[in-house]
């Protein structure tokens, strides 16, 4: 059975929802070190040498990428993490999962990806989840899911608690959730 399909996160924003919005701090920070990196990829445009180029050019579209995702999350305030009692929404990355049941959720653990920390999400029915996806969010997941093992990971840079934190929280709302150490 697929997750229902909300008009609008503000549906799960029930009274006993706990809200998690991103850390206002953490966006800053990643908007402004990527555009630190556009700058660096202009210098970089400036050299002789293709490959440097081409990294410039490469860098520049990345970190363009990343400080206009930055912004636009600074700008338009949503949440993070939705938890209650029917499920999780996770939009707290640019691959957002949307909401997820906790019966769909076959337990979760903590990865750390160079020094990049998140919680990763097992799906019982992972090709479930990934036929729910359009286009290039799908294939970008199904990526994932070879890379990392899980198709679903909320990233500990843009919280404002601690993925320990997360998780005892996670808990308090689905006892049962299997969590890996």
């Amino acid at each position: 059975m697929a997750s229902p399909q909300f008009a609008s996160y503000t549906q799960l924003m029930t009274p006993d929802a706990t809200v998690i919005y991103p850390s206002r701090t953490k966006l800053f920070l990643l908007g402004s070190g990527g555009a630190l990196f556009v700058v660096l990829g202009f210098f970089l445009l400036q050299s002789t040498e293709l490959e440097v180029r081409l990294a410039g050019i490469a860098g520049m579209v990345f970190f363009g990428l990343c400080a206009l995702y930055a912004a636009w999350r600074l700008i338009r305030r949503t949440p993070a993490l939705i938890l209650n009692s029917s499920g999780i929404f996770e939009n707290a990355s640019a691959l957002s999962a949307g909401f997820l049941r906790w019966d769909e959720i076959a337990g979760m653990h903590i990865t750390t990806i160079k020094n990049q920390r998140s919680l990763s999400i097992e799906m019982k029915d992972v090709d479930s989840f990934l036929n729910r996806q359009s286009g290039i969010k799908g294939k970008i997941l199904k990526m994932n899911v070879r890379l990392v093992g899980t198709a679903v990971s909320i990233p500990a840079s843009v919280l404002p608690i601690s993925l320990e934190e997360l998780i005892q929280k996670i808990q308090q709302r689905c006892p049962g959730i299997k969590i890996a150490s």
